[in-house]
């Protein structure tokens, strides 16, 4: 007669498996399945010792088969992704190129027009034009080995 177990994850009565030696706590369901693999795992995590033998698995599973070795066999049995994805870089380069032109260089400037000795004019420049009408005055003087530097609105 076939035992039965409630499975853990989805609480569904099914009958266990007999080729298993424990007791079966979850379904053959791809969610319970996935379930039971997440609880181990987190099971392996909480402790030093499976931390550590975790890292050495993995390190001994990129020891044998680097990560090019797999994206050149990925790459070389889908020619279909390698070609779009070529085609979907243009496209980032070119709409990153378009981005960073306008970042990169900045359009309009402050210029300082020298007027006398201690006094400048500064306009907003852009393009060569100058693109504000009035005008800040800089006036620099020397006090007690410093500069002061005060801003006066013209007029």
């Amino acid at each position: 007669m076939p035992h039965t177990f409630t499975c853990q994850h989805c609480g569904k009565v099914t009958t266990s498996n007999p080729r298993l030696k424990k007791k079966q706590q979850y379904c053959s369901s791809a969610g319970c399945q996935n379930a039971r693999k997440r609880a181990f795992e987190r099971k392996i995590d909480s402790t030093p010792k499976g931390k550590l033998l975790r890292k050495e698995r993995n390190q001994r599973w990129r020891d044998k088969s680097p990560a090019y070795a797999y994206q050149r066999m990925y790459r070389s049995l889908h020619p279909e992704y390698e070609s779009s994805n070529r085609e979907k870089q243009k496209m980032r380069n070119k709409k990153r190129q378009k981005e960073s032109s306008s970042m990169i260089v900045k359009t309009d400037a402050l210029f300082m027009q020298p007027l006398q000795d201690g006094f400048y004019a500064g306009f907003k420049v852009k393009r060569g034009k100058i693109v504000k009408t009035d005008a800040f005055m800089l006036q620099m003087q020397l006090q007690q080995g410093m500069d002061a530097h005060f801003l006066q609105k013209p007029g």
